[in-house]
């Protein structure tokens, strides 16, 4: 199959949706020809490009204030005319309306865009715009049940025509090792000490302030106990300076760490006692998969997709959204209760191996794709 992959960006290979997108073209490209077109230029995606197991295109498309936008699209259409893919597939909120809207015009037959958060971004403009380009569309994937039925409620898009593929996450790579002690000690961590972690980009929707406040909560009651958050800031440092003035404010900027983790995950997950996810309507968090790949036991908010992937006292607990009383509560429960927790890692890393895995996200997306542009019928059978 020949499939075009657009997106917004690429700032970095971090972010959930970046990440995915990367693994896709990994996992496709081997059998497929891959074409990823960005609407952004990036120091990131300029280094990486050679090295990526397929054609990258920029079409720059982020200021339609500025006529370079409008000449970009028509030059976007062409090169999609020419290429002609046998699928679309457009990622982030510009590239679901401009980017379906492009295919369209380029008389691409199969059409799918993407829906992996909860839209609290969404303005009442953008959401016309949206349904104006859904009418273009073949079919919506989601990463999850609860943005599925979001996508169906706020769009109006039919439920029979959305695909649910979940994230897939490489389990073994994040199995949790021997505690990195250097990593604690750089971080000023006792080594006898817990800690708890926040693996999270500093954007509002991830609500880093719950745990800050959370980790106050706790703090009053023990004394053996540190946090840290981990995350890369796209607004130039602003959002985590503020976070950072929060835990100066509440009296605990000794025992709140504030990191970026770059490349080595698996190290931070080695020195983690609890994982801690507090969004308000993420699609489906990498983060809280990664905690569960590691054997990290989990807390999370009850919130956009987290349901998916968290059942409360099965295998972790969950807390209402923005209630740092009960994040610190639930916290506290894990860290005095290790038979619980050896309970819901066992039973959260069973989930991950079983519908997560990598391997799997794959052959559902090259089955999905296979389905629709009729590529493979054997394929397309088992799909249906």
């Amino acid at each position: 199959m020949r499939i075009a992959l657009i997106i917004d960006h690429f700032s970095h290979g971090l972010g959930g949706t970046e990440n995915q997108v990367l693994k896709l073209i990994s996992g496709l490209s081997e059998n497929h020809e891959i074409n990823l077109i960005s609407f952004r230029a990036s120091r990131w995606l300029a280094s990486r490009a050679p090295g990526l197991s397929c054609q990258v295109n920029i079409f720059q498309i982020d200021n339609f204030r500025r006529l370079y936008s409008y000449r970009n699209f028509i030059r976007l259409i062409s090169h999609l005319r020419y290429k002609k893919p046998d699928i679309v597939h457009t990622f982030f909120p510009v590239a679901n309306v401009i980017g379906v809207l492009a295919a369209h015009l380029g008389g691409i037959r199969n059409i799918v865009a993407s829906r992996r958060d909860y839209g609290e971004w969404m303005s009442r403009r953008y959401l016309w715009a949206t349904r104006f380009a859904n009418m273009f569309l073949t079919r919506i994937v989601t990463n999850s049940n609860r943005v599925k039925l979001l996508t169906e409620e706020v769009e109006r898009f039919p439920g029979d025509r959305i695909k649910v593929i979940y994230n897939g996450i490489a389990a073994d790579a994040m199995c949790k090792g021997t505690p990195n002690l250097e990593l604690k000690r750089k971080l000023q961590i006792p080594e006898g000490n817990r800690v708890v972690g926040l693996v999270a980009n500093y954007r509002p929707m991830k609500r880093h302030e719950t745990f800050v406040r959370a980790a106050k909560e706790i703090i009053r009651k023990r004394d053996d106990i540190d946090f840290i958050l981990m995350g890369h800031d796209p607004d130039r440092g602003k959002r985590r300076t503020e976070l950072q003035r929060l835990a100066e404010s509440l009296g605990v900027a000794k025992r709140v760490h504030f990191v970026h983790a770059k490349g080595n995950m698996p190290d931070f997950l080695s020195i983690l006692d609890i994982g801690v996810n507090c969004s308000e309507g993420e699609g489906l968090s990498n983060a809280i998969m990664e905690y569960m790949a590691a054997e990290v036991p989990c807390v999370v908010s009850n919130s956009g997709g987290n349901p998916d992937l968290i059942s409360d006292n099965v295998n972790g607990y969950t807390f209402a959204l923005g209630n740092y009383h009960a994040l610190a509560e639930r916290i506290l429960c894990l860290i005095n209760d290790q038979t619980t927790c050896q309970r819901f890692t066992r039973n959260a890393k069973e989930k991950v191996h079983n519908e997560m895995s990598l391997e799997a996200m794959i052959s559902q997306f090259e089955r999905f794709y296979q389905a629709l542009t009729g590529v493979n019928s054997q394929a397309a059978k088992v799909s249906n």
